[in-house]
């Protein structure tokens, strides 16, 4: 827990950082005075006055803020060349939309990273896209799609593998056609659907086949202690047979639910068939029970890979992933304005935390990822027109310039106070949110 803690701390106030700094760089370089430089909201846990510029660390760690002279109502002063009201329409726009393009900046070169460095992988990604189920009521399923279908092209683009799938997908826009080329049983059929409704699904609804083989175990693996290895693939758990990697748990917990076993009364055993060298080997292995999500665990995961990339490649997969991610959240973003969307799907500083923590424990590429990831949600998100934020306060500058004076204070006023407001409720929404997902 306090390890989560203080990584989420460590990486948002990084974020945080980066985005006033493009605030604070742009100030400076027109000659605005910049008051305040904080990270976190108030109250201030410490401060220090450097020149002109106060530099805080404050309480609240969900944002942060640079105070402009003259960025307030109050504090205006058109004749004087250090303040925010003095400076030309394009010199404040550049000012506003520097913090957004920092965190943007920090994705496009961070996210390639991810790939030079390299990580690990399902090793499924490298296996031909033969599908195992289709979900009830999934896009799949509307479509007409089949478990042991197997995908051979999207928009005319051979996929051999999973990846190639995925990347092929990520690749249609809403506004184009989707359209499959499958082998079903030896006969090549096609199927064609819409990109706006494969965006609005979400999900294909689809699942590949994963081979039962141990990629690696957790600390204190019942599984390990028992012998099981790296390679070994499971093949029978008692007289349950496992034919995919997704067969394992639900065969655990249907055991010893049968066995009437609960978490206080552990020691029942499993008998695990697998498969090493190609010799059969049988283990006896006893699970223990996870309390927090209440089910019984062998403590194991299925095999991965370790792939990196060449520089070259680094940089368009990882321009591939950010413009993937950004047609996804602009796609949620839609759907929730128009009411087709749900705001239970919006995750808060919870989440966010916990998430986090689980990168921090998966490895240094995940955690870039993830950094970069919440980077460009920063850009975003801050570029909205939401009075409070720095798209609001763009869009109140063309207001402005449209109406060919500046608008009143009480105005400014009004649509601040609704501004903040608004990401108030916001913040106690997706905060709950969290809570109830904890429950």
């Amino acid at each position: 827990m306090l390890t989560t803690l203080i990584a989420f701390l460590i990486v948002l106030g990084i974020l945080i950082f980066i985005h006033e700094l493009g605030h604070f760089l742009a100030a400076r370089h027109v000659g605005v005075r910049v008051e305040a430089f904080s990270v976190g909201f108030p109250p201030t846990l410490w401060g220090k006055k450097i020149g002109d510029t106060e530099y805080r660390i404050s309480w609240i760690p969900v944002g942060g803020y640079v105070k402009l002279f003259g960025q307030n109502v109050n504090d205006e002063d058109p004749d004087d060349p250090t303040n925010y009201a003095s400076k030309t329409l394009f010199q404040r726009l550049y000012i506003l939309t520097a913090g957004p393009l920092m965190n943007l900046l920090f994705a496009l070169i961070f996210m390639p990273l991810v790939f030079w460095i390299g990580m690990e992988t399902p090793a499924y990604l490298d296996d031909s896209p033969r599908i195992k189920d289709v979900q009830n009521g999934s896009y799949s399923q509307q479509l007409g799609i089949q478990a042991n279908d197997e995908i051979i092209a999207v928009n005319g683009t051979f996929v051999k593998n999973w990846e190639e799938l995925h990347n092929a997908m990520g690749r249609i826009s809403p506004a184009e056609s989707l359209i499959f080329d499958i082998d079903r049983g030896g006969n090549s059929i096609y199927i064609e659907g819409s990109g706006i409704e494969m965006h609005r699904s979400g999900s294909m609804g689809w699942s590949p086949y994963l081979a039962p083989i141990v990629g690696g175990f957790s600390s204190r693996s019942p599984a390990e202690q028992a012998g099981i290895q790296i390679g070994d693939k499971i093949t029978r758990i008692n007289e349950l047979v496992i034919r995919d990697w997704s067969d394992i748990s639900p065969s655990v917990q249907k055991i010893m639910k049968e066995d009437g076993k609960k978490a206080k009364s552990p020691g029942s055993t499993l008998t695990v068939e697998l498969e090493r060298n190609a010799e059969v080997e049988f283990v006896e292995v006893t699970p223990f029970f996870e309390t927090n999500f209440q089910r019984w665990l062998l403590g194991m995961s299925m095999s991965k890979k370790f792939r990196s990339h060449s520089l070259g490649e680094s940089v368009v997969l990882g321009i591939s992933r950010l413009w993937f991610i950004t047609k996804a959240t602009f796609s949620f973003l839609g759907q929730i304005f128009k009411g087709e969307g749900s705001m239970d799907d919006l995750g808060g500083p919870v989440k966010i935390g916990m998430v986090i923590g689980d990168a921090v424990r998966s490895g240094i590429s995940d955690l870039i990822f993830l950094m970069a990831f919440i980077s460009l949600q920063l850009g975003i998100f801050n570029l909205l027109p939401i009075p409070a934020l720095d798209g609001g306060h763009i869009f109140m500058l063309l207001l402005e310039k449209i109406n060919g004076k500046p608008l009143s204070t009480a105005i400014r006023e009004r649509t601040q106070m609704i501004g903040f407001s608004v990401l108030i409720f916001l913040m106690i929404f997706v905060t709950w949110n969290d809570l109830v997902s904890l429950l």
